[in-house]
């Protein structure tokens, strides 16, 4: 008789530790999508007629400064996207640039 209830008790143990292993990777994974999902959704582009408050085909650092930004480094990403320094941002430039790879 202690055989068959070591032998059920075993099978338990062995169910339970299956479920949680399952259970955790499922948590796992969706964790996984949505933080994805998060850092893809605030890294996103906007449209160059956005930025282009005027709509005189061109943006200016003052209509580039009304956009949001991470850590507010407008100047900076402004003159990385100005290639050819005149102050202006043409749509040609904007969809042309590639941001920098961050650093893992």
């Amino acid at each position: 008789m202690n055989l068959v209830k070591a032998v059920k008790m075993n099978n338990s143990i062995k169910l339970f530790s299956l479920c949680c292993v399952i259970g955790l990777t499922v948590s796992l994974s969706t964790h996984a999508q949505e933080r994805g999902q998060k850092n893809k959704s605030t890294h996103e582009r906007p449209q160059f007629s956005a930025l282009d408050l005027d709509g005189d085909g061109s943006v200016t650092l003052t209509e580039f400064e009304q956009s949001k930004l991470p850590n507010n480094e407008h100047a900076t990403i402004f003159g990385h996207i100005d290639t050819n320094g005149d102050g202006v941002l043409t749509e040609e430039e904007f969809t042309s640039h590639k941001p920098p790879r961050r650093k893992r």
